[in-house]
This record gives C-alpha cells, structure tokens and sequence, in this order.
C-alpha cells in the first residue's frame, strides 16, 4: 500500500508519492491521501506553493497500480476508479495555490496524468513520460489524454496515446509538456528559485489567474469582471499598487 509523506518548508509543502517496489504506481490509499492534502492545503492559506514529486532522484511515478485495478469488476472500475479517481484529480487540478511537479525519472500511465495536473513541470535529464495503456487494452482514463491535447495539440497527444510514444526530457520541453530541463545537480536549485518567485507573488491574484486558465466550464463574460473586481477590493491589490508607485516590491 502506497502512502504521501508530506513536508514543509515555509510557505512551500512537498507531497511526495510513495510505493516502494512498485516505482510509486498508484494506487487506492493514494489517491485518499492526496484528496486528503487538498482539503488540508484548501484550509490553510499559509500554504503558497504545493511541490508534488516522486522518490529523490527516482521514479515519479509507474503509473496506476495495476495488480490494484484490475482486481476490480468492471463497474467499480469504471465507477469508483475512474470516477472518483478523476474527482480527486480535478480537484487537485483546482487548488487554489500553485503547483510544482518534479518529474526525475519514469511518468508512466496515470503518473504522467498526475504530473499534468500541475501548473508547471520541472523535469530531470533521466525524466521518462510514457502512455503505456493501449497497449495493454487500457485507456488514459484520468483525463490525461485530453490535458495533454490541450497543452500540445491534438496531433501530439494522439501520438503519444496511440503509439504509447516515449517523449524524452528534450521533446517534452518542445511540446510544452514541461517548463524546464535540468541535469540532476540542478534541480533543486531551479525548484527554489521557482518555489521562491511563486510565494512572492499576490496569492489572491495567483488565486484568480489560475482559476481562470484552469476552469474550462466558465463564462467569460462573467468570470472576467468577476474575478478583476474580487482581486482589485482585494488588500494585495492595494499593497500592490503602493508598491509600484513607491518603486519598489510589493510584500504580500
């Protein structure tokens, strides 16, 4: 049974997937960790950045354990799995804070769909990505598929689906599926400088920003207004505009 060990540091909480001998898959206890992490991080706004990553210098994750799903009948796969997998996932997706992963070695499956609920990806030289499932009659069925499509196009994400291709740390960046190659020496130094800028940034503007990027189901005439008028009531934006007249850099 897997688990998430959390840490944190400041302002910046690292989640990191565990499932030692089955290269961090998946699996039920996980996927209840991580809804956990995103009810507490939901309840604490000192939290400003969230780091999600696999074991140090090792695998992200496999994939969706699948010794787990496929002992489930049909129906409880495709309910309970699936379903209630992707309502973790979106919820994830939906945090009000930032999101980091640190992709170092294999992204497989449902590792990968994990990794792309992230608001930027930051990978290692050895990083793998890989949609493995058509090839064992399986299906991306978190969504992964169509975040890829939308941060690298449709030709690309049926690529990498139907050929279950392995997108390498280079193609990846020029895919737009990571933010940011690193040799391994330099990943933490790129991961502070970004954890650095994110929690120095308005929260309640990040909020905002985000939100309207990441939520496909709103109406632009309404959601834009929405959000400009709640940020400009918002203190950050008074602390903001003092700054930029005073010259100098706003503390939120």
């Amino acid at each position: 049974m897997g688990q998430i060990l959390s840490s944190r540091t400041n302002a910046v909480l690292t989640l990191e997937l565990s499932n030692p001998g089955k290269a961090n898959a998946l699996d039920f206890a996980m996927l209840a960790a991580l809804d956990e992490h995103i009810a507490q991080i939901g309840e604490d706004d000192t939290i400003r950045a969230v780091v999600l990553r696999g074991t140090a210098g090792g695998a992200f994750s496999s994939g969706a354990d699948i010794r787990e799903w496929s002992a489930l009948d049909p129906q409880a796969f495709a309910t309970q799995w699936i379903g209630e997998g992707n309502a973790v996932f979106r919820r994830f997706e939906r945090l009000r804070c930032p999101t980091v992963a640190v992709i170092e070695g294999l992204c497989f499956g449902g590792g990968l769909e994990l990794a792309l609920c992230c608001d930027l990806r930051l990978a290692g030289a050895g990083a793998r990505l890989r949609f493995p499932e058509v090839a064992i009659g399986a299906i991306p069925g978190w969504e992964g598929g169509d975040r890829l499509q939308r941060i690298a196009g449709r030709g690309r994400a049926l690529e990498a689906v139907l050929l279950s291709r392995e997108i390498d740390p280079t193609t990846a960046l020029q895919w737009g599926v990571v933010n940011a190659v690193c040799a391994p020496q330099d990943i933490e130094t790129q991961l502070q400088e970004w954890t650095t800028r994110l929690c120095a940034i308005s929260p309640r503007a990040a909020a905002l920003a985000k939100s309207l990027i990441v939520d496909d189901d709103k109406d632009p005439h309404a959601a834009y207004p929405a959000a400009a008028l709640a940020v400009r009531i918002s203190p950050d934006a008074e602390l903001g505009i003092r700054a930029f007249f005073a010259k100098t850099s706003a503390i939120f």
